[in-house]
């Protein structure tokens, strides 16, 4: 079990607290296991590939209270942000990582879909021509 699953557990466990003792007891709980999520913060450096997967990045960042940054001429898809060794390796990357195959699962399904439809239409309307073009009418090639 992550850390993220206890903190859900944990979380259930104040919601459905049948005594003060009962819901003081999970808020200690969980407290400490904040206390040891932002323990000793790191400056990290998160380069990401596309501006989707930053924004992505940032949501992520933003549902756990993390404040992301970027320095002075870093690229658009750089940021920055400040989170424990800990946090980092067992919650907010697996949780971006679980996040973006989905991303690009689902960016892939919509370009295979895009480029077969356009694919469809220049098939459809494509003039086929026997024999060679005189030199002054040939396009040039890419």
């Amino acid at each position: 079990m992550d850390i993220a699953d206890k903190i859900r557990k944990i979380e259930a466990l104040i919601a459905g607290a049948k005594s003060d003792g009962e819901r003081q007891a999970a808020e200690f709980a969980k407290q400490r296991l904040e206390n040891k999520i932002l323990a000793q913060p790191l400056e990290y450096t998160v380069r990401l590939d596309s501006r989707w997967k930053k924004r992505l990045f940032l949501a992520i960042c933003g549902k756990h209270g993390l404040q992301t940054y970027r320095y002075a001429r870093q690229k658009y898809t750089t940021t920055m942000v400040r989170v424990s060794k800990f946090f980092m390796d067992s919650v907010l990357w697996p949780e971006f990582n679980r996040h973006a195959s989905i991303l690009d699962k689902l960016t892939s399904e919509i370009l295979d879909d895009l480029i077969s439809k356009i694919h469809l239409v220049a098939e459809e309307d494509e003039t086929i021509i026997a024999g060679e073009l005189p030199a002054s009418q040939q396009a040039a090639t890419l």
